[in-house]
């Protein structure tokens, strides 16, 4: 079945995935936090994605930014 899906389109999976809207930092804001300037988009991804599932308190984000970017090659 997999074999089906993937010949018709292979990014049917990527595309049912519901948009993850805006991230709560800003590029500059994460910058002056001191995270690498590569790592600073997946880091506003994994934000947005995180800030869409779940409201997240102001105050804990530059901690879970700097997480994010730890966790990151």
């Amino acid at each position: 079945m997999a074999r089906f899906v993937w010949s018709l389109n292979p990014l049917a999976i990527f595309h049912m995935r519901v948009p993850e809207g805006k991230s709560p930092l800003s590029s500059s804001e994460l910058a002056c936090l001191g995270i690498p300037k590569h790592k600073i988009p997946r880091v506003e991804a994994e934000l947005a994605r995180l800030n869409s599932q779940a409201e997240l308190d102001r105050a804990l984000l530059p901690d879970l930014a700097r997480q994010i970017a730890r966790q990151l090659l």
